[in-house]
């Protein structure tokens, strides 16, 4: 009976989230996550000022489930640190937070594989919606700018819904070429197969349910598709499964 008790209530504490914010404006971030906590007190958040400090937090003991980075920085500025990322294999969703709205800086950033723009005047519960949505591997562009900004499939930004014939395009592209992928997405690409949810994948292997979304979102962009039928019929074709 207290086994069962403690098991039920283990299952309906929310899944901690944690979140590294990279920002030169301390007193707007220590704001911003004292407000947040308030509403979501499974959010953990630490927070770095210098951009250039970066690599060695994730290099270090803890593992994010999201980074959220300025544009406008002494230093290492936002455009640079992802593309560091990048260079370092990062599969850490970023979101960008930044009063700075320049459409060319932004479109550059989706370009790269952020997960979404956040501009600084949105209000707590925008941000924190915006939190789920990366969390949950979905993109999101600010209203004001879905006519400005332009996704490319190239580019790490995959749109997610129903097959298309690019989809069908792509699985005949990646029939007859050699596609390399992590031991961690095999694992996941394997899971998928058998049926497995992200969140019941996110228990067989021991890691949060972000990072398996995170995860799935960099299969479908090497695949080139938007959902999990056609990605594992793209595996299948270039027998990966």
């Amino acid at each position: 009976m207290v086994a069962a008790t403690k098991r039920q209530f283990k299952e309906s504490c929310p899944i901690q989230m944690k979140i590294l914010i990279v920002d030169d404006h301390v007193s707007f971030c220590e704001g911003l996550i004292a407000a947040i906590q308030v509403r979501r007190p499974e959010f953990r958040f630490s927070f770095e000022s210098d951009a250039e400090l970066v690599p060695a937090s994730l290099l270090g003991c803890a593992q994010f489930d999201l980074l959220i980075i300025d544009i406008m920085m002494p230093g290492l500025g936002g455009v640079e640190l992802v593309k560091h990322l990048n260079a370092m294999s990062n599969f850490v969703p970023i979101l960008v937070m930044s009063s700075i709205e320049d459409v060319d800086i932004i479109q550059q950033l989706y370009s790269l594989g952020i997960l979404g723009f956040a501009p600084k005047y949105y209000s707590v519960e925008e941000i924190i919606n915006v939190i789920d949505r990366c969390k949950n591997g979905e993109m999101h562009i600010p209203k004001k700018l879905i006519g400005s900004i332009h996704l490319n499939r190239k580019s790490g930004n995959v749109e997610f819904g129903s097959s298309t014939a690019s989809d069908e395009n792509s699985i005949k592209e990646h029939s007859h070429i050699e596609i390399k992928l992590t031991k961690r997405q095999i694992e996941i690409l394997s899971l998928m197969d058998r049926g497995l949810s992200n969140q019941e994948m996110a228990q067989v292997l021991h890691i949060s349910l972000a990072t398996v979304k995170t995860h799935i979102h960099h299969i479908y962009t090497i695949f080139g598709v938007n959902n999990r039928v056609n990605c594992l019929r793209t595996a299948k074709k270039a027998r990966l499964r």
